[in-house]
């Protein structure tokens, strides 16, 4: 065997391990870019925003309600019949006598209203009403109406760590499929190349039929998972493209490589962390509060209310006139259910279940943040030792393909040694990048499940909220520096 069989395949072997350049025309795109547009244009984000403004206009409602309420009502009536056309005969005539009265009935009877001068009635009611005591139904409606958004702002942030996770883990996976091809490609390359030197030196008669015929079905096989490696590639480019918000068939070529970048945390300060910084755990004890609130708003209705009221009332012939009766009226109005067939007691009770149901959901939340932390945990740590391991088998599956070569160059060995010395490098590769990508894709999940920030500190805005400062307050106080992408908290009244 000729030693210029050599050459070739280490040229491959070179293009391997120098990559494959960019695709030209490609859209660039690094790991913070990608959360970034990711945060900015994901819907989910806009639809956790808009819950967060739907739940401060319910405050804002329930807050006014508590102020005075001025109303205005008018009414313009027909009037008509013989019984009014008297009795107005009799007002009109105060000095009447009897003889006079008789006519005036025969008159309204005959005649109905020709005889009545009102045959139009115009009335303006206003009133002012001002709650003075509810019972407690106020104030806890507005503690359950606070406990709501905050729970809103909590779950923007859910929404917000959700899509920076899905970002990070359509980046990675693209990285992936692009390490994975190239590794296809590489093995195409290498045994395109040795399959085009055997087939020289079979026509030399320096080798036989069957080496070549081994070699021509291996490079089939590796063209085939080569395929099926660009498929998989353009799909994750298509996921990636969706989740930032791009075309989906925009050629991403991302910027950044898979790295191995050690966790700086232990699993106990994990726990500890996921406990006080999950947004949707902060949420549900928020919908606990919530809910004890709206249970204790549903027993004011055992207590009576009182309102402030003022109102003036006006009857007149004619719009707005006062030519008949004004009155006007301040004074306190209470209102007392004293029984209600025990409509509140059953209000009350399925207050006090749904109170039951959301503690029962915190709890079987914060068992999840747990579970999720520790699960998390324990694939990132094996993918790591995993890194070094196949890091090291990467090192021994290229020296044994280079002896291999060597041995097959001189004729001490067969060509199917050289083969499997290949096939054993490209698994060894691929399971390199897989446990790097693992480490990576695990890492994101594990920051995922112990709540690591995108836009606000939990504990900082939940310490806020005990402080009794209002949502708005309480972002301001937990926002992080302005993250790329996240839409600033929009000030509002109310």
């Amino acid at each position: 065997m000729k030693a210029t069989m050599k050459k070739p395949l280490l040229v491959a072997a070179a293009f391997l391990v120098l990559g494959f350049g960019r695709g030209a025309g490609a859209t660039p795109l690094s790991v913070d870019e990608s959360v970034r547009m990711a945060l900015a244009t994901h819907e989910d984000i806009q639809a956790a925003e808009a819950a967060r403004d739907a739940a401060r206009w319910d405050l804002s409602s329930t807050r006014r309600a508590t102020g005075f309420n001025f109303a205005w009502r008018s009414e313009a009536t027909h009037i008509g019949g013989s019984d009014y056309g008297y009795y107005q005969s009799r007002y009109r005539h105060r000095d009447a006598t009897p003889e006079d009265d008789y006519w005036n009935w025969l008159i309204n009877m005959f005649y109905g209203r020709q005889n009545d001068p009102y045959q139009s009635a115009y009335t303006n009611s206003l009133s002012l009403r001002f709650p003075v005591y509810t019972g407690g139904r106020q104030e806890n409606s507005i503690e359950a109406d606070r406990q709501a958004l905050n729970a809103a702002d909590l779950a923007l942030e859910n929404a917000r760590q959700e899509v920076r996770f899905r970002a990070l883990q359509a980046y990675y996976d693209l990285l992936q499929r692009i390490n994975l091809r190239n590794i296809s490609k590489s093995a195409v390359g290498m045994a395109g190349s040795q399959c085009a030197l055997i087939r020289v030196h079979f026509q030399e008669g320096a080798v036989a039929y069957a080496d070549l015929l081994q070699m021509e079905v291996q490079l089939a096989d590796y063209r085939q998972s080569l395929i099926s490696a660009e498929g998989r590639l353009e799909a994750a480019r298509y996921t990636l493209a969706r989740v930032v918000g791009l075309q989906q068939d925009t050629p991403i070529e991302p910027t950044d490589d898979l790295t191995y970048v050690p966790f700086p945390k232990t699993l106990p300060e994990c726990e500890e962390y996921a406990l006080t910084h999950r947004p949707d755990g902060a949420a549900a004890e928020c919908r606990v509060r919530q809910y004890e609130a709206n249970k204790n708003a549903q027993k004011a209705d055992w207590q009576p209310t009182i309102q402030a009221i003022a109102n003036k009332n006006v009857v007149s012939n004619q719009p707005f006139a006062k030519d008949r009766t004004e009155t006007w009226g301040v004074g306190l109005q209470l209102s007392w259910s004293v029984f209600d067939n025990g409509v509140t007691a059953a209000k009350v009770h399925a207050a006090k279940e749904q109170e039951l149901e959301a503690r029962a959901e915190a709890d079987n939340l914060r068992s999840n943040i747990l579970l999720e932390t520790r699960n998390a945990y324990a694939e990132m740590k094996a993918a790591e030792k995993n890194i070094r391991d196949t890091r090291r088998a990467v090192r021994q599956a290229e020296e044994s393909l280079k002896i291999a070569q060597t041995r097959y160059d001189e004729g001490v060995d067969i060509l199917l040694s050289v083969t499997k010395a290949q096939e054993k490098l490209n698994t060894a590769r691929s399971n390199y990048y897989t446990a790097l990508y693992r480490y990576n894709l695990n890492r994101v999940t594990l920051e995922k499940a112990i709540g690591v920030p995108v836009a606000i500190d939990v504990p900082l805005y939940m310490a806020a909220v005990e402080q009794g400062k209002s949502a708005n307050e309480a972002m301001k106080e937990a926002a992080l520096s302005p993250a790329a992408g996240v839409t600033p908290v929009r000030e509002t009244r109310g």
